[in-house]
């Protein structure tokens, strides 16, 4: 077979021609090329086409055997793979992806490994697991935000949807009464707790480098109350060394006096603290309360993520220096990096649909 080919190619030239450049894998391509130089008398022999193709004489031999045998529809058959079969069937891989895909998902692969067997009658191991979620599938281990149990999901849409209603009305029942309003302004309001205990979190190393933090466990904190206009990006923050309703009276007491003449409507949590009946609150202050357990619908939130962001890992020798620390940060913050951070548009569209 290394000489001269003898085979009846029955596909005239044209035709071949054609169908080279109607094929879509490279493999077809270079098959259909043979035949087209063997028709054209391109080449002489079966190892002067193997050496032009780039391939051994044995695989074009293959080739050409095929087409002898069952024509062109038998030489660009791809064959079936064959192998050990996997070890997790398809089926099994979709109901873990979807499973994956729910925000609950696991708490770690050996998990994974008892759900299959559990829930699907698979018994693998835990490498075959690791290897399919990890490298295959893309899921990895990320922290994960904490979520009340308590919590309602259709009383947060409801919210959403109602806010511009709600607004709407208590804007209506707390103009009465006032003499001078400027503006109407909508407000998000929480406290966070800041301690000297350290903020842990990632660290960035080479592979196979475990990463170290220096902690310290002392437990002396204080507590930073602040307020975010998610339109305009203004805030105000103020310390208090407990969270309690007297606190909260004295700082929606500093905080209407820093803008006297306009009716505030502020966002914020059922905390004790925010519903108890001794808390007085300023004339031109009025309390929105957001579904409970739901910390997701107040963009403050985020705030005091991307704050303790610069904290991770810090150490400080004293209560006052964490203050000066957290002073710094709160000063640095512009309204352009608060309304980035706070600015949700389902926020900012409600505004829009009450007129503010």
């Amino acid at each position: 077979m290394s000489g001269v080919a003898k085979i009846n190619i029955v596909e005239s030239a044209p035709e071949l021609k054609s169908l080279l450049s109607g094929q879509k894998t490279a493999s077809a391509k270079e098959r259909v090329q043979a035949l087209y130089l063997l028709k054209t008398n391109q080449v002489s022999s079966v190892k002067h086409l193997a050496i032009v193709l780039g391939r051994s004489r044995i695989t074009v031999q293959r080739w050409l055997r095929l087409y002898r045998d069952g024509g062109l529809e038998a030489m660009l058959k791809v064959p079936q793979r064959t192998g050990r079969p996997r070890q997790i069937p398809e089926w099994a891989i979709a109901r873990l992806k979807s499973e994956l895909a729910e925000p609950e998902g696991f708490n770690s692969y050996q998990e994974v490994v008892v759900w299959l067997s559990a829930v699907l009658d698979i018994q693998v191991s835990y490498d075959v697991v690791y290897y399919l979620v990890h490298d295959v599938l893309k899921a990895k281990l990320k922290v994960a935000r904490p979520k009340s149990e308590k919590q309602d999901p259709s009383a947060q849409e409801k919210f959403k949807k109602k806010l511009a209603e709600i607004i709407e009305n208590l804007i209506s029942a707390g103009v009465t009464g006032l003499n001078r309003i400027e503006s109407i302004r909508y407000w998000c309001q929480d406290e966070t707790r800041l301690g000297l205990k350290t903020i842990g979190g990632r660290k960035l190393t080479a592979p196979g480098v475990k990463p170290i933090g220096f902690v310290q466990w002392d437990f002396l904190a204080y507590w930073l109350y602040g307020l975010v206009e998610p339109k305009t990006g203004a805030s105000f923050f103020w310390e208090f060394s407990h969270l309690d309703t007297t606190c909260c009276e004295r700082f929606f007491v500093e905080f209407a006096r820093a803008y006297p003449n306009d009716l505030h409507i502020i966002q914020l949590d059922n905390s004790p603290a925010h519903t108890s009946k001794k808390l007085q609150l300023p004339e031109n202050v009025i309390l929105l309360f957001q579904p409970p357990h739901s910390p997701e619908t107040n963009p403050i939130e985020r705030l005091w993520q991307y704050l303790k962001s610069f904290l991770i890992w810090a150490t400080f020798d004293d209560l006052d220096s964490l203050k000066n620390r957290v002073a710094s940060l709160v000063k640095s913050l512009s309204k352009s990096v608060v309304k980035s951070i706070c600015g949700w548009s389902d926020i900012l569209e409600a505004l829009s649909v009450a007129g503010l």
